[in-house]
Protein backbone atom coordinates (compact mmCIF):
# COMPACT_ATOMS: atom_id res chain seq x y z
CA UNK A 1 0.00 0.00 0.00
CA UNK A 2 2.72 2.09 1.10
CA UNK A 3 4.38 1.72 -2.42
CA UNK A 4 1.04 2.51 -4.39
CA UNK A 5 0.77 5.75 -2.44
CA UNK A 6 4.15 6.51 -3.17
CA UNK A 7 3.72 5.71 -6.59
CA UNK A 8 0.44 8.27 -7.31
CA UNK A 9 1.85 10.96 -4.73
CA UNK A 10 4.12 11.77 -7.91
CA UNK A 11 0.98 12.29 -9.89
CA UNK A 12 -0.35 15.16 -7.35
CA UNK A 13 -2.24 12.27 -5.36
CA UNK A 14 -1.55 13.38 -1.88
CA UNK A 15 -4.43 12.24 0.78
CA UNK A 16 -6.27 8.90 0.51
CA UNK A 17 -10.01 8.88 1.08
CA UNK A 18 -11.65 5.85 2.55
CA UNK A 19 -15.17 5.16 0.65
CA UNK A 20 -16.92 3.12 3.31
CA UNK A 21 -20.64 1.39 3.76
CA UNK A 22 -19.16 0.34 7.68
CA UNK A 23 -19.28 2.30 10.64
CA UNK A 24 -15.40 2.92 11.18
CA UNK A 25 -14.28 4.09 14.62
CA UNK A 26 -11.09 5.90 13.26
CA UNK A 27 -9.58 9.48 12.96
CA UNK A 28 -8.97 9.72 9.27
CA UNK A 29 -11.39 10.77 5.85
CA UNK A 30 -14.24 8.46 5.39
CA UNK A 31 -17.47 8.67 2.86
CA UNK A 32 -20.44 7.46 2.60
CA UNK A 33 -20.94 5.22 -0.67
CA UNK A 34 -23.95 7.46 -1.55
CA UNK A 35 -22.18 10.30 -1.05
CA UNK A 36 -18.86 9.36 -3.04
CA UNK A 37 -21.28 8.89 -6.14
CA UNK A 38 -22.79 12.00 -6.28
CA UNK A 39 -19.11 13.69 -6.20
CA UNK A 40 -16.40 15.02 -8.16
CA UNK A 41 -13.59 14.21 -5.76
CA UNK A 42 -9.89 13.61 -7.35
CA UNK A 43 -8.12 11.79 -4.84
CA UNK A 44 -6.83 8.51 -4.02
CA UNK A 45 -9.60 6.43 -3.03
CA UNK A 46 -9.74 3.57 -0.87
CA UNK A 47 -12.54 1.22 -1.27
CA UNK A 48 -13.57 -0.19 2.09
CA UNK A 49 -17.17 -2.18 1.88
CA UNK A 50 -18.93 -5.01 2.67
CA UNK A 51 -20.36 -5.84 -0.16
CA UNK A 52 -18.40 -6.24 -3.57
CA UNK A 53 -21.01 -8.10 -5.92
CA UNK A 54 -20.68 -7.15 -9.49
CA UNK A 55 -23.14 -4.18 -9.74
CA UNK A 56 -23.28 -3.87 -6.10
CA UNK A 57 -22.12 -0.71 -4.40
CA UNK A 58 -18.73 -1.76 -3.39
CA UNK A 59 -18.16 -2.94 -7.75
CA UNK A 60 -19.75 0.80 -8.12
CA UNK A 61 -17.30 2.83 -5.53
CA UNK A 62 -14.14 1.17 -7.34
CA UNK A 63 -15.77 2.10 -11.27
CA UNK A 64 -17.01 5.55 -10.53
CA UNK A 65 -13.61 6.27 -9.04
CA UNK A 66 -11.76 4.93 -12.12
CA UNK A 67 -14.47 6.71 -14.30
CA UNK A 68 -13.09 9.98 -12.36
CA UNK A 69 -9.52 9.44 -13.23
CA UNK A 70 -8.65 8.37 -9.64
CA UNK A 71 -6.38 5.84 -8.17
CA UNK A 72 -8.68 3.20 -6.50
CA UNK A 73 -8.15 0.03 -4.39
CA UNK A 74 -9.12 -2.11 -4.84
CA UNK A 75 -9.52 -1.96 -8.68
CA UNK A 76 -13.13 -3.01 -10.77
CA UNK A 77 -10.88 -5.16 -12.54
CA UNK A 78 -10.11 -7.12 -9.51
CA UNK A 79 -13.39 -7.35 -8.00
CA UNK A 80 -14.38 -9.16 -11.36
CA UNK A 81 -11.63 -11.43 -11.42
CA UNK A 82 -11.90 -12.60 -7.72
CA UNK A 83 -15.66 -12.96 -8.15
CA UNK A 84 -14.92 -15.51 -10.82
CA UNK A 85 -13.94 -18.35 -9.58
CA UNK A 86 -11.86 -19.95 -12.67
CA UNK A 87 -9.90 -16.30 -12.61
CA UNK A 88 -9.60 -16.34 -9.22
CA UNK A 89 -7.69 -19.45 -9.22
CA UNK A 90 -5.62 -18.76 -11.95
CA UNK A 91 -4.42 -15.12 -10.95
CA UNK A 92 -3.97 -16.69 -7.49
CA UNK A 93 -1.88 -19.87 -8.66
CA UNK A 94 0.28 -17.27 -11.11
CA UNK A 95 0.93 -15.84 -7.75
CA UNK A 96 2.17 -19.09 -5.87
CA UNK A 97 -1.01 -19.55 -4.23
CA UNK A 98 -1.60 -23.42 -3.86
CA UNK A 99 -4.94 -24.30 -5.76
CA UNK A 100 -7.26 -27.32 -6.68
CA UNK A 101 -7.49 -28.22 -10.27
CA UNK A 102 -11.04 -27.50 -11.68
CA UNK A 103 -13.14 -27.31 -14.58
CA UNK A 104 -15.58 -25.05 -15.79
CA UNK A 105 -18.28 -26.86 -17.96
CA UNK A 106 -22.39 -27.33 -17.77
CA UNK A 107 -21.76 -30.95 -18.26
CA UNK A 108 -22.49 -33.17 -15.42
CA UNK A 109 -21.27 -36.43 -17.45
CA UNK A 110 -17.99 -34.75 -18.10
CA UNK A 111 -17.63 -33.76 -14.30
CA UNK A 112 -18.65 -37.49 -13.36
CA UNK A 113 -15.76 -38.95 -15.83
CA UNK A 114 -13.08 -36.12 -15.67
CA UNK A 115 -13.12 -35.29 -11.70
CA UNK A 116 -15.34 -38.27 -10.18
CA UNK A 117 -17.04 -37.97 -6.78
CA UNK A 118 -16.93 -36.38 -4.75
CA UNK A 119 -16.57 -32.98 -5.83
CA UNK A 120 -17.30 -29.34 -5.10
CA UNK A 121 -19.34 -26.78 -7.74
CA UNK A 122 -18.86 -23.31 -8.02
CA UNK A 123 -21.05 -21.01 -10.04
CA UNK A 124 -19.72 -19.26 -12.71
CA UNK A 125 -22.83 -17.17 -13.22
CA UNK A 126 -22.18 -13.42 -12.34
CA UNK A 127 -25.27 -13.15 -10.40
CA UNK A 128 -24.98 -16.13 -8.07
CA UNK A 129 -23.10 -15.79 -4.64
CA UNK A 130 -24.33 -18.61 -2.57
CA UNK A 131 -20.68 -19.93 -1.79
CA UNK A 132 -20.30 -24.05 -3.53
CA UNK A 133 -22.47 -27.27 -3.55
CA UNK A 134 -20.85 -30.51 -2.78
CA UNK A 135 -21.73 -33.94 -4.95
CA UNK A 136 -21.06 -37.49 -3.59
CA UNK A 137 -22.71 -38.88 -6.05
CA UNK A 138 -24.45 -38.15 -10.09
CA UNK A 139 -28.11 -36.86 -8.57
CA UNK A 140 -26.55 -34.36 -6.07
CA UNK A 141 -24.28 -33.52 -8.98
CA UNK A 142 -27.37 -33.01 -11.22
CA UNK A 143 -29.28 -31.09 -8.17
CA UNK A 144 -25.76 -29.00 -7.57
CA UNK A 145 -25.03 -27.95 -11.30
CA UNK A 146 -28.53 -27.23 -12.23
CA UNK A 147 -29.02 -24.76 -9.16
CA UNK A 148 -25.50 -22.69 -9.94
CA UNK A 149 -25.91 -23.01 -13.43
CA UNK A 150 -29.36 -21.35 -13.75
CA UNK A 151 -30.76 -24.35 -14.99
CA UNK A 152 -27.66 -24.96 -17.64
CA UNK A 153 -27.14 -21.29 -18.76
CA UNK A 154 -24.09 -20.81 -17.44
CA UNK A 155 -21.09 -23.17 -16.91
CA UNK A 156 -20.04 -24.24 -13.58
CA UNK A 157 -16.38 -24.55 -11.86
CA UNK A 158 -16.17 -28.15 -10.38
CA UNK A 159 -13.49 -29.41 -8.38
CA UNK A 160 -12.28 -32.47 -6.54
CA UNK A 161 -12.76 -33.04 -2.83
CA UNK A 162 -10.39 -34.82 -1.76
CA UNK A 163 -10.24 -32.96 1.97
CA UNK A 164 -12.28 -30.64 4.57
CA UNK A 165 -13.66 -27.63 3.02
CA UNK A 166 -13.14 -24.70 5.28
CA UNK A 167 -14.48 -21.28 4.98
CA UNK A 168 -12.26 -18.09 6.47
CA UNK A 169 -13.54 -14.24 7.13
CA UNK A 170 -10.61 -12.26 4.98
CA UNK A 171 -10.18 -9.33 6.73
CA UNK A 172 -7.00 -7.57 4.76
CA UNK A 173 -5.74 -10.91 4.28
CA UNK A 174 -6.09 -11.83 8.18
CA UNK A 175 -8.27 -13.98 10.44
CA UNK A 176 -8.16 -13.98 14.11
CA UNK A 177 -9.49 -17.67 13.84
CA UNK A 178 -7.24 -19.32 11.16
CA UNK A 179 -4.31 -20.82 12.80
CA UNK A 180 -2.98 -22.78 10.41
CA UNK A 181 0.37 -21.32 8.83
CA UNK A 182 -0.81 -22.25 5.44
CA UNK A 183 -4.16 -21.01 5.39
CA UNK A 184 -2.95 -17.37 6.99
CA UNK A 185 -0.60 -17.24 3.86
CA UNK A 186 -3.14 -18.30 1.38
CA UNK A 187 -5.29 -15.37 3.04
CA UNK A 188 -2.40 -12.94 2.85
CA UNK A 189 -1.51 -13.46 -0.88
CA UNK A 190 -5.02 -13.37 -2.52
CA UNK A 191 -5.42 -10.21 -0.31
CA UNK A 192 -1.55 -9.22 -2.09
CA UNK A 193 -3.45 -10.07 -5.20
CA UNK A 194 -6.61 -8.89 -5.24
CA UNK A 195 -6.43 -5.82 -2.86
CA UNK A 196 -10.25 -6.87 -1.52
CA UNK A 197 -10.31 -6.10 2.17
CA UNK A 198 -13.19 -7.39 3.05
CA UNK A 199 -14.61 -11.04 1.96
CA UNK A 200 -14.82 -14.58 2.96
CA UNK A 201 -12.33 -17.20 1.18
CA UNK A 202 -13.17 -21.05 0.73
CA UNK A 203 -9.91 -23.24 1.44
CA UNK A 204 -9.66 -27.01 1.06
CA UNK A 205 -7.39 -28.75 3.67
CA UNK A 206 -6.25 -32.11 1.61
CA UNK A 207 -3.70 -34.71 4.20
CA UNK A 208 -2.01 -31.26 6.26
CA UNK A 209 -1.93 -28.86 2.88
CA UNK A 210 -3.88 -25.97 1.97
CA UNK A 211 -5.53 -25.01 -1.11
CA UNK A 212 -7.47 -22.36 -2.25
CA UNK A 213 -10.84 -23.14 -4.12
CA UNK A 214 -13.13 -20.25 -3.77
CA UNK A 215 -13.87 -17.18 -2.88
CA UNK A 216 -17.23 -15.03 -1.66
CA UNK A 217 -18.61 -11.84 -0.61
CA UNK A 218 -19.14 -11.49 2.88
CA UNK A 219 -23.31 -9.86 3.91
CA UNK A 220 -22.59 -6.69 5.87
CA UNK A 221 -24.69 -9.07 8.85
CA UNK A 222 -21.61 -11.36 8.96
CA UNK A 223 -19.44 -8.95 10.25
CA UNK A 224 -19.38 -8.43 14.00
CA UNK A 225 -18.49 -6.11 16.04
CA UNK A 226 -15.29 -6.98 16.35
CA UNK A 227 -14.55 -8.03 12.90
CA UNK A 228 -15.30 -3.77 11.58
CA UNK A 229 -13.08 -2.73 14.83
CA UNK A 230 -10.28 -5.20 12.82
CA UNK A 231 -11.26 -3.28 9.45
CA UNK A 232 -10.85 0.11 11.62
CA UNK A 233 -7.76 -0.72 12.89
CA UNK A 234 -6.18 -1.85 9.52
CA UNK A 235 -7.56 1.52 7.99
CA UNK A 236 -5.60 3.58 10.72
CA UNK A 237 -3.23 1.58 10.45
CA UNK A 238 -2.77 2.19 6.52
CA UNK A 239 -3.32 6.08 7.13
CA UNK A 240 -0.66 6.31 9.37
CA UNK A 241 1.49 4.91 6.13
CA UNK A 242 0.05 7.87 4.02
CA UNK A 243 1.10 10.18 6.60
CA UNK A 244 4.63 8.72 6.81
CA UNK A 245 4.42 9.26 3.35
CA UNK A 246 3.22 12.53 2.77
CA UNK A 247 5.45 13.96 5.37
Amino acid sequence: MAEMITTFQLSGVLWVLVVSDLDLSVGVRVMRPSKFLESTIKDFIFNVNSDYRYLKIGYYVSLYAEVMGNPVIPSSEDIIDANRIPILLLRAAKSGVPTIPFLVTDSVKKIALELGFPVTVFAVNPFIYSGYKKAHNKSALYRAVKSLSMNYKFAVCAQPLKGEMLSFKSIFGKCSEADDAEVRKILAKVYEVFKIPVCKLHIQKVEGKAYLCGFQPLKRIELSPNDVEQISQEVLLLSKQDDCVND
